[in-house]
């Protein structure tokens, strides 16, 4: 066991709260390492009052982080099914799932929670998954019992999980150095009143079951406890092989209050003629020095924190969860009622800004203006006379430059339109066209006007927009709109 003391940034605390014992585990976590703080085993026969009043008491009394717990429910609690699905497709096996659920348990789908875990992928496009089914009342017994110590649980986990995950980081990489890449292990987390069977297979939890038997029974004498709790071990592997075409265990560990019953090794070794070790739950975890209720290993002799130490190891990135749809529904809501919240902070943060900013160039602004002012003040008088300058020069440079005038361009049209042609419309657009609408006696005296307007000089490319014949009584007219485009150069 390493005892150390460093600066810890994030904490996780997990509670057991079992049949028989209240459990409760700190961690600190920094970016190198992880550290176990605080602990608290109490026995409920010892609890006078109410569980969540215990729970608020030693919350209170260890100075425990109320807003990052995770509680998970012991393995005899629930029940897990292997299953092999024929998919490979997550939201596929979400579905086959579901439709699973239903047929693994005698309750009705509103009494029960479930989640799944994937275990790895099969020959010929078959899964295998891990499925968990808790009855709803469990879970929610557990949850009000810490909502009434002012708790809300983040996740609500597996001890199976839990007890792997603990392995995983205190002893895969010790044990699994020399074995075959398929090799299969057992281990035995032996709890005060049940033991949770787990098997690993190629590094990850493959199976998972229950054993009611437990450290309280070993210690009634002359009953037979060792015998039976090698046979449900000799069982549970069985079981396992079934389902794995007689998959062989290199090896089985015993863990939690296994340590408290040295015989318990010797006993399982010699009955079913496997390799065994008893393992130390602290191996490998460091322990803050002077924590309390870890340094001293009585506190937990005759119970197992093995699934504590491995959700406080492993916090959110657990792959099983159990939490109530309305708890998770809730959490969302939460979630995105803090995101919204942010988002009107930052808004308003961005409008401030943007405000000072606004507020600022406006002063700029006027202040520049007033500048600006006071000198146009200053030079008034010279202004107002080149001003008056300005203007004189500008109708003068007009009236020198009378080319293509609306005035000039509708005297050359009054002088070159013939008697033959009646006008009953002039547009001009000064220095840029003019259009001709009127009549004409025959439509050979628009054709002779037209070459009139282009014999001019004023005018460039003369043309047509219509001719037409009309009759008004018995007189026949020529109607027409001619375009006149002015040719600059030209006086007009």
């Amino acid at each position: 066991m390493k005892l150390i003391q460093s600066r810890h940034k994030k904490t996780t605390v997990v509670i057991e709260i079992g049949n028989d014992w209240l459990k409760i585990l700190e961690s600190q976590a920094s970016p190198s390492q992880k550290c176990l703080t605080k602990a608290s085993f109490t026995k409920l026969a010892h609890i006078k009052e109410r569980v969540s009043g215990e729970i608020a008491r030693i919350f209170k009394d260890l100075n425990l982080d109320k807003k990052s717990v995770i509680t998970y429910i012991p393995r005899h609690l629930l029940t897990v099914r292997v299953l092999h699905l024929p998919s490979t497709d997550p939201k596929e096996i979400s579905d086959m799932v579901n439709l699973q659920v239903g047929k693994q348990t005698p309750y009705s789908k509103d009494e029960i929670i479930s989640a799944h875990k994937i275990l790895e992928s099969e020959r010929e496009g078959y899964t295998g998954i891990m499925l968990v089914i808790a009855r709803r009342n469990i879970i929610s017994e557990r949850l009000e019992a810490l909502a009434g110590a002012g708790i809300e649980a983040k996740k609500v986990a597996v001890s199976s999980e839990g007890v792997y995950e603990w392995f995983n980081a205190a002893y895969m990489q010790e044990v699994t150095g020399g074995l075959p890449s398929d090799g299969v292990l057992v281990v035995a987390d032996v709890d005060s009143n049940y033991s949770d069977f787990i098997v690993i297979r190629k590094g990850k939890l493959a199976f998972t079951r229950n054993i009611f038997i437990g450290a309280n029974h070993f210690a009634e004498t002359g009953s037979g406890w060792y015998d039976k709790f090698t046979g449900e071990l000799k069982h549970s592997i069985e079981l396992y092989q079934v389902g794995e075409n007689g998959a062989g265990i290199s090896k089985i560990f015993l863990s939690g209050a296994a340590r408290s019953l040295p015989e318990l090794e010797r006993f399982v070794g010699a009955k079913l003629d496997m390799p065994v070790e008893t393992l130390n739950p602290l191996k490998n975890m460091r322990v803050r020095k002077g924590s309390r209720g870890l340094e001293d290993e009585g506190n937990f002799k005759s119970i197992s924190i093995s699934p504590l130490i491995g959700i406080a190891i492993k916090g959110s990135s657990l792959a099983l969860d159990l939490t109530t749809s309305e708890s998770r529904i809730q959490k969302l809501m939460d979630e995105k009622r803090k995101s919204l919240m942010i988002t009107g902070v930052l808004a308003a943060a961005i409008a401030l800004a943007a405000s000072c900013f606004l507020l600022i160039f406006v002063y700029n602004k006027t202040a520049y203006i007033r500048e600006v002012k006071e000198k146009i003040a200053k030079i008034e008088t010279s202004a107002d006379e080149v001003e008056t300058m300005r203007i004189r020069i500008s109708l003068i440079e007009k009236r020198l430059d009378a080319k293509g005038a609306s005035i000039n361009i509708l005297n050359e049209i009054y002088k070159l339109t013939p008697v033959e042609i009646y006008l009953t419309s002039i547009n001009i657009r000064e220095k840029k066209e003019a259009i001709l609408k009127g009549r004409a006696r025959a439509m050979s005296d628009v054709f002779k006007f037209i070459t009139t307007l282009e014999d001019s000089g004023i005018f460039a490319n003369v043309k047509t927009s219509y001719t037409t014949t009309k009759k008004e009584g018995n007189v026949e007219y020529a109607d027409f709109e001619i375009i006149c485009l002015y040719e600059k150069g030209r006086e007009a």
